[in-house]
């Protein structure tokens, strides 16, 4: 809640993002955090760099949690921006599957795997993973 300079407060408006301005978001932004299940059974949410290539989120990942809980399951991908001065914001969220398309030989992974996409964290981060099948939402809150 911001409070105004009369003393009186407001309350922020929620709306809801469509496809394509969730795309938008998307695109403009680098950093992402990957969500699955680990192997205890429990969420969890990992930062990674990626790209957009066609509507589809690109990570790279070494062998590991990420790639043995994102594989072939269900995954989440979610970014955000807030401005905490304002209490003003915005979340995307990619719903689908993740598929590690390293050694795929299609004409589409050979393309995807073209993309500028360098590590920031540190190792090799050999493998490519993608999210298939994406749907995606987007929240934005504005006071105002």
């Amino acid at each position: 809640m911001i409070v105004d300079a009369d003393g009186g407060s407001r309350v922020g408006r929620v709306t809801t993002l469509s496809e394509e301005e969730c795309v938008v978001l998307l695109a403009a932004h680098a950093v992402g955090r990957i969500v699955f299940v680990d192997a205890e059974g429990q969420p969890i949410a990992l930062p990674v760099n990626y790209v957009l290539h066609e509507r589809t989120v690109v990570f790279r990942s070494d062998e590991g949690a990420k790639l043995t809980g994102a594989t072939r399951k269900a995954v989440a991908f979610e970014i955000d921006g807030i401005d905490q001065l304002y209490q003003e914001g915005w979340s995307v969220v990619v719903k689908g599957i993740g598929v590690d398309i390293t050694e795929a030989t299609d004409s589409w992974s050979q393309r995807v795997r073209a993309e500028a996409l360098s590590p920031w964290a540190a190792g090799e981060r050999s493998r490519w993973m993608v999210i298939e099948n994406p749907s995606f939402s987007g929240r934005r809150i504005r006071n105002g």
